[in-house]
């Protein structure tokens, strides 16, 4: 499947919609729904912001991309595929205006609209096979990026000197750096998200970042030792043990609620009964960091093409990667397949799954 097909393919997914809802056009503004229906395409200029600098405009009979006047170059040359008519207007202008200009007296749907951002979600989460491509791509960038720079930590260098330095690696592969948190071997007591600080990394340490290309979100952890400390190793490798029977109920049930009750019975069977309660578990990825978190009793469908990135957490350690399910497998995409990363082999219920394990430095 090429870029353009998949395109269309999305194109037509709104057309029917808009045909269920007796409506003339949809407009799509949100970064996240403005990167799922261009597959791929930037529509941001700063990270911060949730509507872009351009929307999509769908009709019966047309697809319209309609930017501002300082980014529609840059969005002809570098962005958009060939399937949509640009239209610019001014900086300074209503975007209502344009599409009065365009679609003057029909009905749009726009985002706001509950019913419509709720489709939007469910079918921005089943991830294309155009899509899953892509996203395994940006899984190894960042894994290689997120590995490469833990290579390079020192016990002497502070937080935010890692910080720093794992950032640099991800921007050198082209992605853009949403989250990087480094846990020192005081921090990763302490919090659960660490907003790095003045202070020394330490005999230990573990980085968690959020990394982001053609719109897909990344999510990993990645773990070092400057000393060797077994009761820290055992931890570590009860977390991934917990990591994998979740990804393994992920894999065999069909609803959040379910998948939350086996987390919350791993944790409890591994001898950590309240630990889940310390932090959220992760949830379903892709065009967000999480599309929805896992809470408990969450009848929320899961299926085949949703991709899911969990961070179960245990007090001073952490384990997560991104995968998407598929058919028969959860297919690890934030891993560095030409990389010399330790990996620990976890079993459950007959299927294997490769999970991180600590680098000794």
């Amino acid at each position: 499947m090429t870029r353009e097909e998949d395109v269309s393919r999305k194109v037509e997914i709104i057309r029917q919609y808009m045909e269920e809802r007796k409506m003339d056009g949809a407009v799509l503004s949100r970064i996240d729904n403005f990167a799922w229906i261009t597959s791929g395409a930037r529509s941001y200029v700063a990270l911060s912001d949730r509507t872009g600098v351009a929307s999509v405009l769908i009709t019966k009979d047309a697809a319209y991309v309609i930017s501002k006047n300082p980014e529609t170059e840059r969005l002809k040359r570098e962005e958009l595929p060939e399937n949509f008519t640009v239209v610019e207007y001014p900086w300074f202008a209503k975007l209502d205006d344009t599409l009065d200009q365009i679609a003057d007296g029909k009905h749009l749907l726009f985002e706001e609209d509950p019913e419509f951002n709720n489709f939007m979600l469910r079918t921005r989460i089943r991830l294309s096979e155009y899509e899953q491509k892509r996203y395994a791509e940006v899984g190894e960038k960042t894994a290689r990026a997120i590995e490469g720079a833990m290579k390079t930590l020192t016990p002497g260098m502070t937080e935010i000197e890692a910080k720093s330095v794992i950032e640099s690696y991800l921007v050198k592969e082209g992605l853009d750096v949403l989250l990087v948190l480094v846990f020192g071997d005081e921090s990763r007591t302490l919090y659960r998200h660490n907003l790095v600080r003045n202070v020394k990394v330490g005999k230990k340490c573990f980085a968690s970042v959020c990394a982001k290309m053609y719109g897909l979100v990344i999510s990993a952890t990645r773990t070092v030792e400057f000393e060797r400390d077994e009761i820290f190793e055992k931890q570590h490798e009860v977390n991934v043990r917990i990591d994998s029977e979740i990804l393994d109920a992920t894999l065999n049930k069909w609803s959040m609620s379910q998948v939350f009750f086996e987390i919350e019975k791993s944790y409890s069977s591994h001898g950590y009964p309240d630990e889940w309660k310390l932090h959220h578990q992760g949830g379903i990825a892709g065009y967000n960091t999480r599309e929805n978190v896992a809470i408990p009793h969450f009848p929320f469908q899961i299926a085949e093409g949703m991709s899911f990135a969990w961070n179960p957490t245990i007090t001073g350690t952490k384990s997560e990667d991104t995968y998407v399910r598929t058919s028969n497998e959860m297919k690890l995409l934030s891993v560095n397949k030409n990389g010399n990363w330790p990996y620990l082999e976890v079993e459950v219920n007959g299927r294997t799954y490769h999970r991180p394990g600590i680098l000794i430095l």
